[in-house]
């Protein structure tokens, strides 16, 4: 952090800056007084070949962002497998539905009845149940 003299403030007051509410003052690279307005709604302040400057649209995921502008509904984020440090979406619009994962990648499936097992897809729920197994009339004790 660059400290202020004398000489920085005799500077600003020969060349008077004139900001509005919101601007930012910062100075160049050749130390002179400049003003940059405000940015627009949503828009995120960075640097920019060594001053700020406004941005706007996706925040990029080696920034802290999810590399997207808009994201699908109902639906969970992943990393995709491209080697582009990308996030995705797999939307769950379909009672039941879980996150199964693959060599392909995560997918939204449901999961599938078998013999004597029946499953019951809710909306926000799965039940699953067990009938007719074998019977074997024993009793056990467990210490």
């Amino acid at each position: 952090m660059a400290d202020f003299t004398s000489a920085h403030v005799r500077e600003i007051s020969e060349s008077p800056l004139w900001a509005a509410a919101g601007d930012i003052l910062y100075a160049t690279a050749d130390d002179a007084g400049t003003v940059l307005t405000i940015g627009d709604t949503n828009a995120v302040l960075q640097v920019s070949g060594g001053l700020p400057a406004w941005s706007t649209g996706a925040l990029a995921v080696d920034s802290g962002g999810t590399g997207a502008t808009t994201l699908t509904d109902k639906a969970v984020l992943i990393s995709q497998d491209s080697g582009t440090d990308t996030v995705g979406s797999v939307a769950l619009t379909t009672s039941g539905q879980v996150i199964i994962g693959g060599s392909s990648g995560p997918q939204a499936a449901t999961l599938t009845e078998g013999a004597n097992v029946t499953i019951t897809n809710g909306d926000g729920s799965i039940s699953i149940a067990a009938a007719g197994g074998p019977s074997l009339g024993l009793v056990m004790a467990l210490s």
